[in-house]
């Protein structure tokens, strides 16, 4: 890894494991972006852009036909001939808009620093650069951090008012970049709730394209996740670059291929409805954004998100920490449970290798259906008439640790907390807000929210011995209004919910550091990077059908490694789509993320305790492999009639395969699957087949098995031996 600044040429070189990120100041004061891809010599290529122009494109510089339309910029500013999408619009208070920052100094930091009230890569060495718009009184620093194990770039930005008048930032990117070509694919994670992360991809136009949430949350419906793509590009061959933000809130990246064939792509926080009032000496910081590429296809890409995420954003105390084996009761019990029944499931999970009982919603206030109680995180008496003790010591008597459902950013009208503080939740004055899943939002953009919610689940987390929190959020943002903020700050609403929401978060992980947390929203609607930071897990989906996880996950991991994702062992017909899928297939795909189960144990037979103490067996003998391995998509249920996939430890000694077949077919082919990722001269025993060497395993691959029916699985496990003389 390395940042160098060349004064000669005015060109900085970021160099990280295998990529390389070029750029210069060009003679105005503009940075011009030059190289971002395969790792290359740290040549002068000032050379490339410096006879470019294009008929009536204003000239900043009229004199040297230079016009910033046709300059690869790393900061696009607006209304100075530049028509493509801007960086930053700031309101002045005359109305203007117009900027012109230009670069003023720079400095490369040992450490990384973080942001101060937002999720943030941990790293080393970075850059700062700083650009200054003299006229306006403006500063922005622009950060770049690179990392020698990885192929990332981290980026974000810092705007600064430092005239004596306060001004309204319109919009703020937390990177941009002008890729020189534009032959390219755009790849993204679309999808609903209980189908989130579906991959979908379509070709590059002139038009813009853009991936983006109005939600006030990262949302079900589009990841903050796009990818460009060479035209062939497939799982392991071609150039792709991937770009995912470090936020859960109302986002939007954007691309852009222009009249001169370069590719534009900008991202941040959606400037839908957004404006931050910045008063003088005030700073606004973004997002980081996550900038990640691959010379060998999608495959090396996951690979590059998958190791910088476990590296340098999830908690290190829980990164590769072994996952709790859970038994959630929601779908055993929804809302009617007493603490007989709950004692009872926990008594027929003991000795099947299920570690923790986790107590859903409807333990607190009066909750016996969604439309009462949220809020009131004090424990219902005439359900639990002990509190939570007797439970808990159920579980420490069966061996069994404890885990607990909050929702601690919604609201019920029919609330003590509501009654309370009825102007505590976001609306719009005079109109009612609307309802979803019977419920508010909290406004957390309020201090004194927030400092509530601190006070009152950090007391139920002090009182009672829980060593897992499910943290749900089952709803998103209508009436962006906030009770709390002053007329010219409404339309921060949104980003200072999030805010309040990373502080909450912030404060239970560092004041509990022992308790291992798991988010959720409404199933997988806030699965992003900036929720992992605070949770090492997060539910992927309230979909737990077999067949239907194959596609969740398969697009999940797309940019999130496999012991992020969450999912649950449920009981058939399934719940959500009322498939029917063997039991065997359901902890199959469970066993490929952080496992657990969501079904009522009393329904199950002697032999389905059986398979559930074979499965978390087996789950616990390759957790290290889920955890730390490089994941390997051999086939793409979007693609075809099969899911599969393997992980392979990263010393090539160990490792695991899945195969799905969805709909079984008469007389069906049964073709061969190549493995990835194997020592190509070492040896491997995959019991019940045989001892094969690598590259018979890579080159030739497996036969699928024979007669598979519809949804049924097949797992391997793969050991590197010694071949015998």
């Amino acid at each position: 890894m390395s940042i160098r600044f060349c004064e000669e040429n005015k060109t900085f070189y970021l160099t990280g494991k295998e990529c390389s990120y070029f750029f210069r100041i060009n003679n105005e004061g503009y940075l011009e972006h030059l190289y971002y891809g395969k790792r290359l010599s740290e040549e002068n290529l000032s050379w490339m852009f410096e006879k470019m122009h294009c008929s009536f494109s204003p000239c900043y510089m009229e004199w040297k036909d230079i016009s910033l339309n046709v300059v690869p910029q790393e900061f696009a500013i607006y209304g100075r001939g530049d028509y493509r999408i801007p960086s930053v619009l700031v309101k002045m208070q005359n109305g203007s808009r117009i900027t012109d920052f230009r670069y003023k100094t720079h400095t490369i930091l040992d450490e990384k620093p973080a942001i101060s009230c937002m999720p943030t890569l941990r790293g080393g060495e970075t850059l700062v650069v700083t650009l200054e718009d003299k006229v306006n009184h403006l500063e922005i620093d622009l950060y770049y951090t690179v990392y020698e194990d990885v192929s990332a770039v981290a980026r974000r930005s810092v705007l600064r008012n430092g005239g004596n008048t306060a001004v309204s930032v319109l919009k703020c990117s937390s990177f941009n970049i002008d890729i020189n070509r534009a032959d390219f694919d755009i790849v993204a994670l679309y999808g609903a709730p209980t189908r989130e992360r579906e991959i979908e991809r379509t070709p590059l136009s002139h038009n813009i394209s853009e991936v983006s949430s109005t939600r006030g949350a990262s949302s079900h419906q589009a990841n903050p996740f796009m990818a460009l793509c060479d035209k062939t590009a497939n799982e392991y061959n071609g150039e792709v670059y991937g770009f995912n933000l470090i936020y859960s809130g109302s986002h939007s990246i954007k691309v852009q291929e222009t009249e001169i064939a370069f590719t534009r792509v900008s991202g941040g926080i959606n400037e839908q409805d957004f404006c931050w009032y910045l008063d003088v000496g005030e700073s606004f910081e973004t997002p980081e954004a996550v900038l990640a590429y691959s010379d060998s296809g999608f495959n090396k890409l996951s690979q590059q998100f998958h190791d910088l995420y476990r590296e340098y954003l999830i908690n290190p105390n829980f990164a590769y920490k072994k996952r709790p084996v859970l038994l959630n009761n929601w779908e055993s019990t929804y809302f009617d449970f007493n603490e007989k029944k709950l004692c009872d499931l926990i008594e027929k999970a003991k000795g099947t290798g299920i570690d923790t009982f986790v107590l859903d919603d409807g333990w607190f206030g009066k909750r016996n259906d969604d439309w009462s109680s949220l809020g009131d995180w004090f424990v219902d008496s005439n359900k639990l008439p002990g509190g939570l003790t007797a439970v808990i010591e159920k579980c420490r008597a069966c061996g069994m640790k404890f885990g607990l459902w909050f929702e601690p950013e919604m609201i019920s009208e029919n609330s003590d907390l509501f009654r309370a503080h009825p102007n505590w939740h976001i609306a719009a004055p005079d109109i009612k807000a609307c309802k979803s899943r019977h419920q508010w939002m909290l406004d957390f953009a309020n201090p004194e929210v927030v400092d509530y919610m601190k006070k009152t689940v950090g007391n139920m987390l002090r009182e009672n011995d829980i060593s897992y929190v499910k943290w749900d959020a089952n709803r998103t943002m209508t009436e962006f209004y906030s009770p709390y903020l002053p007329t010219e700050r409404q339309k921060e609403t949104a980003h200072r919910y999030m805010l309040g929401v990373y502080e909450l978060a912030r404060y239970l992980t560092e004041t509990f550091p022992n308790v291992f947390f798991e988010g959720c929203a409404g199933g997988g609607g806030r699965f992003d990077p900036a929720m992992l930071y605070y949770f090492p897990q997060i539910w992927t989906s309230d979909n737990s059908d077999a067949a239907s996880r194959s596609y969740i996950q398969y697009g999940t991991s797309m940019c999130y490694p496999l012991s992020a994702m969450s999912g649950h062992v449920s009981i058939c017909p399934n719940h959500q789509v009322g498939r029917v899928t063997p039991m065997q297939s359901r902890m199959d795909m469970a066993s490929f993320c952080s496992t657990g189960y969501e079904l009522n144990l009393h329904a199950l037979t002697e032999e389905d305790f059986a398979k559930i103490s074979g499965h978390i067996a087996f789950y616990n003998s390759i957790h290290d492999l889920i955890l730390k391995g490089d994941l390997y998509r051999l086939l793409s249920p979007f693609e075809g009639n099969y899911f599969s996939q393997m992980v392979v430890s990263k010393d090539k000694t160990r490792a695991v395969f899945i195969i799905m077949k969805l709909l079984a077919k008469c007389n069906d082919a049964y073709p061969f699957v190549k493995l990835k990722g194997l020592d190509k001269d070492k040896y491997y025993f995959i019991a019940d087949m045989g001892t094969f060497k690598g590259d018979v395993l890579m080159n030739i691959g497996l036969r699928f098995p024979k007669n598979l029916k519809d949804f049924e699985t097949k797992c391997f496990t793969i050991e590197a031996v010694k071949k015998e003389s």
